[in-house]
């Protein structure tokens, strides 16, 4: 059996409307020799006569009629769904799938998203947090944010931000232990590390000089909360992303930057979505509000 085409269906079912080719031609905006051939193809295709046809003469064959009255709902369901697509597609309601690291949205990721649905309580999120990567497409994810490594194939990718490393300990522990001039003074204490982060490459902001550790640690977790808050226990010294310690909203809890002028290569922070101009309404409402809420924050979140 062939398949027929969706296209020559419409058309045959417009035809039966007007019934006049030359007036359908018109109104549909087809060469009259362009809708004849189509007509044709569509009855070789049925292997019948669907219309009896003339210079003067025009009429649905028994055949035709009782095909129009099959297709005719078939059509009209067609374009009604497609009248709903596009209006579920213009409405700020529905649905958005996101992923996005798991601490990081811990420290800062949620309050944007937190506040976007306070504008538009009508858009369901489902916000799917893990540090692995995922098939993006595979599950149905509409928006994906990605630190350092962005590579989707066909999914666009817009940089927000950079983010650093610095060093921080508590006032507790840098009380109790020798003063910190510079790394190399950092092996006769305390280190603990992000697990993600096995080697610290410093930078010095003004010299340009490079310093790496690769040790020993006395702690270390995939976790850098919990990493977060082994140094506020006054454990040691670590290494992380300066938006888990620095700013207001840390103040109190004892955290202080160590060796400041030093700080590690930046990591781009990455929005990605796919495609860039048949978004659903509410996904480019989204990545909209991500990017006016990005250009809102304090410095903390860019290049530290």
């Amino acid at each position: 059996m062939r398949n027929h085409s969706l296209d020559d269906l419409y058309l045959f079912v417009q035809i039966s409307q007007y019934q006049n080719l030359t007036v359908a031609a018109k109104k549909l905006d087809i060469p009259l020799a362009t809708l004849s051939r189509r007509l044709k193809r569509l009855e070789q295709q049925l292997n019948c006569r669907l219309i009896e046809r003339s210079a003067h003469h025009f009429s649905l064959t028994s055949d035709g009629i009782r095909y129009c009255q099959l297709c005719q709902p078939f059509i009209n369901g067609l374009h009604n769904v497609k009248q709903l697509i596009e209006i579920d597609r213009q409405q700020l309601e529905g649905h958005i799938k996101i992923t996005a690291p798991i601490n990081m949205t811990q420290a800062w990721l949620k309050h944007c998203i937190y506040d976007f649905y306070l504008k538009h309580p009508s858009i369901s999120i489902d916000l799917q947090v893990q540090n692995e990567k995922i098939n993006l497409t595979a599950e149905q994810v509409d928006v994906a944010f990605r630190v350092g490594d962005a590579q989707e194939p066909d999914w666009i990718a817009r940089d927000l931000w950079q983010s650093s490393f610095a060093l921080c300990a508590s006032t507790l522990y840098l009380d109790q232990h020798p003063t910190i001039n510079h790394p190399s003074d950092l092996l006769d204490h305390k280190l603990l590390s992000v697990s993600t982060s096995p080697r610290w490459i410093m930078r010095h902001k003004q010299t340009g000089e490079v310093y790496e550790i690769s040790t020993e640690f006395s702690f270390k977790s995939n976790d850098v909360l919990l990493v977060r808050d082994a140094v506020k226990e006054g454990m040691g010294i670590s290494w992380m992303p300066p938006y888990y310690f620095n700013g207001e909203q840390h103040k109190g809890h004892g955290l202080v930057p160590v060796l400041p002028d030093w700080s590690g290569q930046d990591r781009q922070v990455t929005l990605m979505y796919r495609d860039r101009d048949k978004q659903p309404a509410r996904v480019q409402a989204f990545i909209q509000h991500v990017f006016d809420w990005k250009a809102e924050q304090p410095a903390m979140y860019s290049a530290n």
